[in-house]
């Protein structure tokens, strides 16, 4: 692969990464942090070494795998960032490691799942049964954990004014004595 190749593969990776970020942040409450496109850099360019250096590409995707694994367990990511980084990550793959010469059919792949990408994102905004909008935080001691089922929704219907609703509990901070819990309407 010639040095133009990589830049015109780097060029298509980089404006459907940007594509995808910039309209995965439009009109969101929950934003994707802009470093999460440096990943999808690093694995075009990782696919690129390790199909010129003696490793295995089976080795290269274990040792990559591993990293992931010890990254993706510090925090727990929404469905959104999962599903950017996974696009991204499958980009960056096919840019870097699809041995095609003509680069319009990898340039029309790219498209192809930018746009299904944007169609998707667009219909999860306007549906309000996945949208994450028709849901809210709530924090409360942890008391709240020894009260019984019927004292705990009083509680809650007290705090958000909702009659109809479920709950579950998204995080219990021993140290702040606190849980957090997720309201859905």
């Amino acid at each position: 692969m010639e040095l133009q190749d990589i830049f015109e593969r780097l060029l298509i990776l980089c404006i459907s990464i940007f594509t995808l970020y910039y309209f995965s942040n439009r009109n969101r409450n929950i934003r994707l942090h802009p470093l999460l496109g440096l990943i999808s850099v690093c694995t075009f360019f990782m696919s690129l070494v390790f199909t010129k250096a003696e490793y295995s590409l089976g080795a290269g995707f274990g040792l990559f795998a591993v990293f992931s694994i010890l990254r993706f367990r510090t925090e727990t990511f929404n469905i959104q960032t999962i599903v950017f980084l996974f696009v991204s990550i499958t980009l960056s793959l096919l840019d870097g490691l699809l041995p095609i010469e003509n680069l319009t059919i990898l340039l029309g792949i790219n498209i192809t799942i930018v746009i299904i990408y944007l169609i998707l994102n667009y219909l999860e905004k306007k549906s309000p049964i996945v949208s994450e909008k028709n849901s809210i935080e709530i924090i409360s001691s942890l008391d709240f954990l020894q009260l019984e089922e019927a004292d705990r929704r009083k509680l809650l219907t007290e705090k958000t004014k909702l009659k109809n609703f479920s709950y579950s509990i998204k995080t219990i901070n021993l140290n702040s004595n606190i849980v957090i819990l997720k309201v859905s309407a």
